[in-house]
């Protein structure tokens, strides 16, 4: 999916700073670097089962995402949804026109893309990714800024998941691609 993606060296874990980017747009807030972890050898436990089957359809898979939300991020306000022919997953693209970002995020609503991260260590580049928190949920980066594109894999239950791919000009893909994933972990929550 990504080639190029690496993060800088772990030690156990770093503390959060603040990414220096200057949001596209004057709502948009500013995106913050999350405290990371290396990656254990297997998936921790998801303490906290979410149900995102709510947008499971073409239909509301956009809505992981609110279009005033999207705006905020610099986002395209109308996302674009589309499904893999097997069901397996649901997508939504937001391309953000005039801007440098881009943001497409897929729902696995019956699979255990989370625990994937951590059996086939190609799928993420190799030894190059991390664990983090995302709005209480656990979470695998592939990719750290500066970076000009990057992926975040969430956790919502054992057979469910959101996958985040961000673009962005400014490299800060990684901080884009946690903020999203933060607030559709919100979203969500309700």
């Amino acid at each position: 999916m990504l080639a190029g993606c690496t993060p800088a060296p772990l030690e156990e874990t770093t503390a959060p700073t603040t990414a220096s980017a200057t949001p596209p747009a004057a709502a948009a807030p500013p995106l913050a670097e999350p405290v990371v972890t290396a990656l254990p050898p297997a998936p921790p436990p998801i303490g906290r089962p979410l149900d995102a089957s709510r947008y499971a359809t073409g239909g509301t898979v956009c809505d992981l995402l609110t279009d005033t939300q999207a705006v905020e991020f610099g986002l395209q306000s109308s996302g674009n949804p589309y499904n893999a022919s097997d069901g397996s997953l649901l997508t939504c693209s937001r391309n953000g026109f005039g801007t440098e970002r881009d943001v497409e995020y897929n729902l696995w609503p019956d699979s255990d893309v989370f625990a994937a991260q951590f059996g086939d260590r190609r799928r993420q580049g190799g030894d190059d990714a991390y664990l983090v928190d995302v709005a209480g949920q656990p979470a695998v980066v592939n990719g750290s800024d500066p970076k000009p594109a990057c992926l975040v894999t969430v956790g919502l239950a054992e057979r469910q998941g959101i996958e985040v791919l961000a673009s962005d000009g400014k490299d800060h893909a990684c901080a884009l691609a946690v903020a999203v994933a933060e607030q559709m972990v919100r979203n969500i929550t309700g």
